[in-house]
């Protein structure tokens, strides 16, 4: 048991290394290897920080708007991340809309510069999911919108493990996206459940709809990249994070209009 659980918080330590700007002066041994022995803490770790966002979240709309503290939100979650997601979303569609071949696509992808498909991909994925919260302002009591932010910020984490699964690294050298390769399927499922449970209760049926459109969306990313790319990299799994909160917030939020 205690092994157990020492595993655990060295998984969320590693974790926290890794997806956020948190200081933690821990050295986590085989860091790389653990990796794929994390996968299953995703989810609760997507949470944790979920739960930082959205108490940060409740202290905005003591003062402002809760519409206006939805923004506040994601301008702390980039701080927080250091924009580790939204950066892979821009290398991403600089890449894969330049239409040129493989080889140089992944070099656009490698290039610190943003491009023009970059620019539009951050603008589309702010426009939409600050859209979908001002919307959802006027559905929600103030407990729900606090859940939808946890939920929103462990959605991005969650569904990138369903990348995982049997997954192709397409690098030719030893990239982030080799860490993830050979990682076991019950991992992958525990985090699902997990996800699942914390959705249903929080955040009830158009929750779970939003859940469904998100691993719809990774079937069909996977087949996408997998044709177009040959397997994945460090910043299509990445992308995927954010794409993962457009799919779930636009399913949600239609739901919660659909429903009253």
């Amino acid at each position: 048991m205690k092994d157990g659980i020492d595993a655990m918080f060295g998984s969320l330590i590693l974790l926290t290394q890794f997806f956020t700007r948190i200081p933690i002066p821990y050295e986590i041994k085989d860091a790389t290897s653990k990796f794929k022995k994390s996968i299953q803490y995703l989810t609760l770790f997507g949470f944790l920080i979920g739960g930082l966002e959205a108490g940060f979240f409740w202290l905005m709309t003591l003062i402002f708007p809760s519409w206006f503290a939805w923004i506040l939100f994601w301008v702390a979650d980039g701080i927080l991340t250091g924009g580790f997601h939204l950066d892979s979303l821009a290398d991403t569609a600089d890449g894969l809309y330049s239409s040129r071949t493989v080889d140089r696509i992944k070099e656009i992808m490698k290039d610190s510069r943003i491009g023009t498909m970059g620019s539009l991909a951050l603008l589309y994925f702010y426009a939409i999911v600050m859209g979908a919260g001002i919307v959802c302002s006027h559905y929600l009591a103030g407990w729900q919108f606090v859940s939808l932010v946890a939920c929103t910020t462990m959605i991005a984490k969650t569904e990138m493990a369903l990348l995982f699964y049997k997954m192709v690294y397409a690098g030719k050298t030893k990239g982030l996206g080799n860490l993830w390769t050979g990682v076991a399927t019950w991992r992958i499922l525990v985090a699902q459940g997990i996800s699942i449970l914390i959705i249903a209760g929080l955040l009830g049926l158009p929750g779970l709809g939003g859940y469904v459109a998100v691993v719809l969306g990774a079937l069909w990313y996977r087949h996408y990249i997998t044709h177009k790319l040959g397997g994945f990299t460090g910043d299509t799994i990445g992308a995927y994070g954010e794409l993962a909160q457009v799919a779930f917030l636009l399913v949600f939020t239609a739901l919660v209009r659909a429903l009253g």
